[in-house]
C-alpha cells in the first residue's frame, strides 16, 4: 500500500459517495494512493458517458444504491457536495463513528502547494478565477479548481509546493471538513442563499466560518470590509486584511476617489482607476478588491496586476455579453441563482432591461427586490417553478408567464425590439434567473448555453416575430 498524503487520512478503506466530478476525482486520488476504495451512486452507470467510465478503471464502483448497507467494511467516508447531510450513509457513519470528509478536505490532505480559497454567497467563481489570471500573470504556478471547473482532488498532487493552489469553495463542500488550512482565505459576502439545505442563516454563516477556523499567525484573512455580516462572523488567528468599495482600510485594497489602491505593510500604493477595469458593474468592483487583497501576501508585481485587470472580462455565464441582434443586447447572466446575484445585475445597467427570470425556487423572498425591480425591469418574462413567487413579489412590474426557455427569448426579444414609450437608450434582454436550474436543466451552464443558443438561433432568424 502506497500512501503520500501530506497530512494522514483517517482511514484506508474509503467510501467516496457521489461518483459526480469531485466524487470521481476523490475517486482516483484514493485509488493512485493504493488505498482499498469504493465509489458508489444512486444513479445507474449509464448516468456516465464511456470517457468517465474508462478514468474509473480499477476502482470498484456501485451504481444504483446508496444506503448504510455500503458503509460495510469501510472506515472513512468522502462525501461529495452535492449530498446533504440527512442523506442515510451520513446519518449511519455518524453513528458509527466513521468519520466523513469533504472531498475539498482530501484535496488539501494530498496537497503539495499551499491553498488560496475563495468563499462567499456571490462572486466566488469570478474572484477565484482572477486570483488565478493575476498570480500566473506574476509568474506563479497556478491550478484554479474546487467549485469552479476540475475538482481540488483533479490537481492537488500536480502543482509543486512553489506553486498555488487557488480554490473556490462552498458552504456545502464546508459543512464537512475539519483539518482544511489555507493559506489564504477570502470571504466575500453574506447574503440569505440555499434555504433548501441550510437550518437557517445563522447554518449558513457558521459553514462558511469553517474555512478560516484552522488558520493561524502564518496565513492570511481576507474580510469584506463593507459587509457587517461578514465583519461579525470572522474567526480563527490568521493576519487580517480587508477590502471595501467605500474607503481606505488598514491593510488590504480599497477604492477612493475613483482610484484602485494597496495597502500593504504600512504603505498605500494607487494601482489604476476603477475606469480601466474591464469588467462591470459595482459588485465586480468588490470582486477586483477582494481579488486583490488574496494576492498582496504574495507580493506580485504591480505592472502585472494592471494589465490582467485592464483586459479581464470574466467568465462565461456571468454578466456574459451574448450578441446584439436588431439593436437589442442579450447578457447571460445564468449563474445568478440566488438574489443577491440578481440583486447586482440589476444595478449593473442604467437603462431598465426585459428580465428573464425564475426556476427552481430555494426558498427566497423577492419581496426586498420589488423597488429595484420596478425601477430596473420594464418587463419581466417568468420561467419554471419560482414564476408565481417573483410575479406575487413584484406587483408593479409587468409580466408574461412562459414554459420554455425558448418561448421566454422570443418574448423578451419580441418586448425589446419595442421599448416602453419614454424609454432611452438600447434596448437589453438579461437573463439573470434569481433561482437555481434544476427544475428545467442539469445545472446552470447548462441554462446558459441553452439561453446562447436560442440567441444565436434569433440572429440566423433575423427578425423579430
Amino acid at each position: 500500500m502506497t500512501i503520500d498524503l501530506r497530512h494522514p487520512l483517517p482511514g484506508t478503506r474509503p467510501l467516496v459517495v457521489g461518483a459526480g466530478r469531485s466524487g470521481r476525482a476523490a475517486a482516483r486520488l484514493l485509488h493512485r494512493q493504493g488505498l482499498d476504495v469504493r465509489l458508489c451512486d444512486r444513479r445507474t452507470a449509464e448516468s456516465l458517458d464511456g470517457a468517465e467510465h474508462g478514468r474509473l478503471a480499477g476502482i470498484a464502483t456501485t451504481f444504483g444504491r446508496d444506503d448504510a448497507g455500503l458503509l460495510e467494511g469501510r472506515d472513512v467516508v468522502i462525501w461529495s457536495p452535492g449530498l446533504p447531510l440527512d442523506h442515510p450513509i451520513a446519518v449511519a457513519a455518524g453513528s458509527r463513528g466513521i468519520p466523513v470528509l469533504s472531498e475539498i478536505e482530501l484535496g488539501f490532505l494530498a496537497a503539495h502547494a499551499p491553498l488560496v480559497c475563495i468563499t462567499g454567497t456571490n462572486g466566488k467563481s469570478t474572484t477565484t478565477d482572477l486570483v488565478g489570471a493575476l498570480l500566473q500573470a506574476a509568474g506563479r504556478e497556478v491550478a484554479v479548481c474546487g467549485n469552479i471547473g476540475r475538482a481540488l482532488c483533479e490537481v492537488a498532487e500536480s502543482v509543486s509546493p512553489s506553486g498555488l493552489l487557488v480554490v473556490e469553495v462552498s458552504s456545502f463542500q464546508l459543512e464537512t471538513v475539519d483539518r482544511l488550512k489555507p493559506f489564504v482565505a477570502v470571504w466575500l459576502n453574506l447574503t440569505p442563499d440555499h434555504g433548501d439545505r441550510h437550518r437557517d442563516f445563522d447554518t449558513y454563516g457558521a459553514a462558511k466560518q469553517r474555512l478560516f477556523a484552522r488558520q493561524d499567525e502564518s496565513d492570511y484573512a481576507v474580510w469584506n470590509a463593507d459587509d457587517p455580516e461578514v465583519m461579525s462572523r470572522r474567526a480563527g488567528e490568521a493576519a487580517s486584511l480587508t477590502f471595501s468599495r467605500r474607503g481606505p482600510v488598514d491593510a488590504g485594497a480599497f477604492a477612493e476617489a475613483g482610484e484602485i489602491r494597496l495597502a500593504w505593510r504600512g504603505g498605500i500604493e494607487t494601482l489604476l482607476p476603477a475606469a480601466d477595469l474591464a469588467l462591470r458593474g459595482p459588485h465586480n468592483l468588490a470582486n477586483v478588491l477582494a481579488a486583490l487583497g488574496a494576492v498582496l501576501p504574495l507580493e506580485p508585481a504591480p505592472g502585472a496586476l494592471r494589465d490582467v485587470l485592464r483586459r479581464y472580462r470574466g467568465l462565461e455565464h456571468r454578466l456574459e455579453t451574448v450578441a446584439v441582434i436588431e439593436g437589442v443586447t442579450f447578457i447571460n447572466d445564468s449563474k445568478a441563482t440566488n438574489l443577491g446575484s440578481l440583486e447586482v445585475a440589476l444595478q449593473s445597467f442604467a437603462e431598465p432591461v426585459v428580465l428573464i427570470a425564475g426556476g427552481r425556487d430555494k426558498g427566497q423572498d423577492f419581496a426586498p427586490l420589488a423597488t429595484l425591480a420596478a425601477r430596473q425591469v420594464s418587463r419581466a418574462v417568468l420561467i419554471g417553478e419560482g414564476a408565481a413567487r417573483i410575479a406575487a413579489a413584484w406587483p408593479a412590474v409587468p409580466h408574461t408567464r412562459v414554459a420554455s426557455l425558448e418561448a421566454a427569448v422570443d418574448e423578451a426579444f419580441r418586448l425589446a425590439a419595442r421599448p416602453a414609450p419614454g424609454q432611452q437608450g438600447s434596448a437589453t434582454v438579461l437573463l439573470s434567473p434569481g433561482c437555481a436550474s434544476f427544475d428545467m436543466f442539469r445545472d446552470y451552464e447548462d441554462r446558459g448555453r441553452r439561453f446562447k443558443a436560442e440567441v444565436e438561433r434569433l440572429r440566423h432568424e433575423g427578425v423579430a416575430s
